[in-house]
């Protein structure tokens, strides 16, 4: 039983984990298109 747990808690470790990653990629992929979205929108404003 108690290797049942150890099992199950490294699971959901594991698994917290992997949606950390997966939550931290998307907020840099969201980042840089927001800053690219930015640099452009500067750009057009200087070129008017």
């Amino acid at each position: 039983m108690i290797d049942l747990k150890r099992n199950l808690f490294k699971i959901d470790v594991r698994a917290q984990k992997d949606e950390e990653k997966v939550f931290m990629r998307t907020a840099c992929i969201l980042f840089h298109n927001f800053l690219y979205i930015s640099v452009e929108y500067d750009t057009l404003e200087f070129t008017k």
